[in-house]
């Protein structure tokens, strides 16, 4: 897609196969995608019990249900730990790449209105709101539902809302403590005791309530999503179903923009490129001239490439979804001026990130940038590919995109009773995932017959008819 275009935000959704990807679309340009696969979300509740004691690591080892045994700091929970002790906690964050889960003990339950800490005891009220009146009769009102020691933070969305409105927020997150509560009484086995919103659906609920763009392509999502703004009185022209025969992401070039952000070198407009090398320890960018602007002056020619180098740097870091250190080997530049101008236009970039997520280090001695960026989950790469040196689909990958383009071509016209040839690895994954078939059934009528081909890669396919 193009750089340019209109300064406003549009979410594509693919819903299609057994992951769901949303893109989000800046300016006429691909800024994020995320790859969601269901399972544990942050701020999911669990009843959980102690495994194991790690004094090296001032934690302990927690088993869990559904999820591999997470983190628990024994700073996060109050009181004493021991091996085979029942607790509480919550998610802090997910599992990724050589990142186990991180847990707390310290609840904090979200909703839309408000978010309830059990025996936090403080009422906080949006800073923002400064009315004085409406802070009294807010404040008043929390003072007169809250029980148990309760903590409150009431989220400025809510200061509008009646007294009616806040006390049934109130009720519905507390019913979710009083049934961890519960389980903590009676334990038996680990147990998912409440599942969280995820960030992913957050934020497009956000973008949703917020009026701005959805297109959707997957009946189920946009019936979901049309469910919410139905239930919140909200109008739907901005949330739209992708039809015709193509599919929403080949339609809208996001499938082209997707390849491009899982290879090394990006092209920078007006001349030269930067390779991007990502590896365990950290990200390695290198920029290079690539004989554009030949003749200028050396200095203003590595200024000036260093510049538009800046800009895509950033933007390839959230595209890619890359954390950790990250150094980079600009074009050398003499002057003091120009490693200046370097160093704003990273942090321009930036820009909000630089309130906590990212750590600016600048330039080293031999000339080298560095800035590290916080982890939020998987990197793009890590999502889709083998970690091998021949970058390949990995198996979740490779069905989904097999599942993609069979509803592809079934939208190009191919219909009726076919043979479906696939990957050994691939055959077996359809034969057991009553989903996929579901999503075969969708297209056709019925089940084709599945073949395996040892000679087809996991992501090759073959469509014949009968």
């Amino acid at each position: 897609m193009s750089a340019g275009g209109h300064n406003r935000d549009r979410l594509l959704i693919d819903a299609i196969a057994l992951e769901r990807r949303v893109a989000l679309i800046r300016n006429d340009r691909l800024c994020r995608l995320w790859i969601d696969r269901g399972g544990p979300a942050r701020f999911d509740i669990h009843l959980g019990r102690v495994s194991k004691i790690l004094p090296e690591m001032a934690a302990a080892m927690v088993a869990l249900d559904g999820s591999e045994d997470g983190l628990l700091p024994f700073d996060r929970h109050d009181g004493p730990l021991h091996e085979g002790q029942w607790v509480v906690v919550q998610i802090a964050r997910l599992g990724f790449e050589d990142k186990g889960v991180k847990l707390t003990g310290r609840i904090a339950i979200e909703g839309v209105g408000m978010i309830l800490r059990p025996g936090g005891r403080l009422i906080e009220l949006p800073r923002k709101l400064k009315d004085a009146q409406q802070r009294a009769n807010l404040l008043a009102i929390l003072k007169n539902i809250q029980s148990h020691d309760d903590g409150i933070m009431l989220r400025s969305g809510a200061t509008d809302w009646d007294e009616d409105s806040i006390a049934g927020e109130y009720r519905l997150l507390s019913a979710q403590w009083q049934k961890a509560e519960a389980a903590l009484a009676n334990p038996r086995k680990p147990l998912l005791v409440c599942k969280a919103q995820s960030e992913l659906d957050q934020m497009i609920e956000r973008h949703l309530m917020a009026g701005q763009e959805c297109l959707v392509d997957g009946v189920d999502e946009f019936v979901r999503l049309r469910g919410i703004l139905k239930a919140r009185g909200k109008a739907e022209d901005h949330l739209l179903r992708h039809g015709g025969s193509r599919l929403l992401f080949d339609d809208q070039d996001i499938e082209a923009d997707i390849a491009n952000a899982l290879i090394s070198k990006v092209d920078l407009a007006g001349g030269g490129w930067i390779a991007i090398d990502q590896a365990t320890a950290l990200c390695a960018i290198d920029v290079n001239g690539a004989g554009a602007d030949s003749g200028r002056d050396p200095e203003s020619r590595a200024i000036d490439i260093n510049l538009r180098a800046a800009e895509e740097i950033v933007h390839q870091i959230r595209l890619r979804n890359i954390g950790g250190l990250v150094v980079i080997d600009p074009l050398r530049m003499k002057s003091r001026a120009g490693r200046d101008k370097f160093d704003a236009a990273i942090k321009a970039a930036f820009g909000p990130e630089l309130d906590g997520a990212v750590q600016i280090g600048g330039f080293t001695r031999l000339g080298l940038y560095e800035f590290s960026r916080q982890r939020a989950g998987e990197s793009l790469a890590a999502r889709i590919l083998v970690k091998q040196d021949q970058a390949r689909l990995n198996a979740v990958s490779a069905l989904n995109n097999v599942l993609r383009n069979v509803v592809g071509e079934s939208r190009a016209g191919l219909a009726g009773t076919v043979r479906l040839y696939v990957a050994s690895d691939i055959a077996q994954r359809l034969a057991e995932s009553d989903d996929a078939r579901q999503i075969l059934i969708r297209v056709f009528g019925t089940v084709p017959q599945i073949l395996a081909d040892p000679a087809l890669e996991n992501d090759s396919y073959r469509l014949e008819k009968n």
